[in-house]
């Protein structure tokens, strides 16, 4: 790469479009240039799209940059779930992926594979070929449609979230410099950020991340049988830290290949991971619907803070905020919380003067029987045996410590043991 021809190229490259910016609008996308006196360029996209789409259906575009091709520059634009590679040097369409058909298609597919990409098979040729599915698979894929995706500044790993209410870490470890590492499992899931679909997701810093999510249908009174009214909560954005990054990536170990043990996360990682912590969490004004979501884009560099620009639908205006000037998290007291907890003691249905709960204890054994006294109700049940039997069958109670917590069981003189009991405090 650290060639004499490949060094002038990229010098051309920078002199070119250092002050070009890529925005999306309704129908196109262009390229505009801040400080030179270049005509911008548009993109048209095709005015009748080959699938429905809805309001929240915007295009959104992002800058890319091959390893092969230094002097092509490339820009993605995405509407609804079509994704178009647009070169400005050639200023057309940079043509289409060469992938296999995967079932039930009969011809060669645009897309990735429906069902999951697995390890043995092939990923095609050409630009815009599919090498990995994050949807779906055998274990830790997303179970509906992946909505934002980022990639960490410097680590190789990507963020995901989607439909499903996840937000996943994935190992995106290079193999060479056309292939990337193809897991099925996530170093990170969890769908207990947000309340409502995860539309976006980006790194702030080394272990920092910020997401923000669709306002969530919320029920007035959660586990009511009979109260079935809901209310619409706003969308949140949060500001939380993976806690871990250094597990993973540990300190003066960055040259670890993916196949270092500790690049392999276990099933609380990848099924429902409690390892992040929120820094900040604020929660956008009211919409009239679900489906009125806001449009966020976090602007992060080196030079200032990290800033986050807001946007709703037929709206003519936008925020920006200074995420480093948000308050942080404050813990809720307990007055807040009390009806909370006051309405789930009452969901248990305990009454004060029951007996429910001794009766219960009584049954599973449990108090001076299991420590070889004997309680007024075995008293009981014992006498009940002798009158109904007749006859006197000694019984031998025998403790077997090698099982965990000890095994207690009864035998009568024929041999044939009685179904053993389990005690957790012998």
């Amino acid at each position: 790469m650290n060639t004499e021809t490949n060094r002038e190229a990229w010098t051309q490259i920078v002199a070119k479009y250092q002050d070009a910016i890529a925005i999306g609008a309704e129908r196109s996308a262009y390229i505009f240039f801040t400080t030179g006196k270049r005509q911008p360029i548009r993109i048209d996209l095709p005015k009748e799209p080959p699938e429905k789409l809805i309001p929240a259906d915007k295009i959104c575009v992002a800058w890319v940059l091959g390893h092969s091709a230094l002097n092509q520059p490339l820009v993605l634009i995405s509407r609804g779930s079509l994704l178009y590679i647009y070169n400005p040097e050639s200023t057309g369409m940079a043509g289409q992926p060469n992938n296999p058909h995967w079932p039930p298609s009969k011809q060669p597919s645009l897309a990735g594979a429906p069902h999951g990409l697995h390890i043995n098979e092939p990923e095609g040729s050409g630009l815009g070929r599919c090498i990995i599915v994050l949807m779906g698979g055998r274990s830790g894929g997303h179970q509906a449609a992946v909505l934002g995706a980022a990639f960490h500044p410097y680590q190789p790993l990507l963020a995901t979230c989607g439909m499903d209410r996840c937000v996943k870490i994935w190992d995106a470890r290079a193999i060479n410099t056309d292939q990337i590492t193809r897991k099925d499992k996530p170093l990170f899931s969890s769908s207990r950020l947000h309340k409502a679909r995860v539309l976006s997701v980006t790194w702030l810093d080394h272990d920092i991340l910020l997401t923000h999510s669709a306002p969530a249908m919320m029920r007035n009174i959660p586990g009511s049988s009979t109260n079935k009214k809901t209310y619409l909560e706003p969308g949140e954005f949060i500001v939380w830290r993976w806690l871990g990054m250094n597990r993973f990536f540990p300190p003066l170990q960055q040259d670890l290949d993916s196949a270092h043990p500790f690049f392999r996360g276990c099933a609380s990682d990848y099924l429902e991971s409690s390892s992040f912590k929120f820094i900040t969490i604020y929660s956008f004004p009211p919409v009239p619907n679900q489906y009125v979501v806001p449009h966020l884009h976090a602007f992060v560099s080196r030079q200032h803070d990290p800033l986050a620009l807001t946007a709703f639908p037929e709206s003519d205006r936008f925020l920006i905020t200074s995420i480093a000037q948000l308050d942080p998290r404050e813990m809720p007291t307990f007055d807040e919380v009390r009806e909370e907890l006051i309405h789930k003691d009452s969901l248990l249905n305990f009454d004060e003067t029951s007996n429910e709960l001794a009766e219960a204890t009584d049954e599973m054994h449990l108090g001076e029987e299991a420590r070889g006294g004997s309680s007024s109700s075995s008293k009981a049940r014992d006498a009940e045996t002798r009158q109904e039997g007749g006859t006197n069958t000694s019984r031998v109670q025998t403790t077997n410590a090698q099982g965990l917590g000890g095994r207690v069981g009864e035998f009568e003189q024929t041999g044939r043991p009685s179904p053993p009991v389990y005690r957790d405090d012998l």
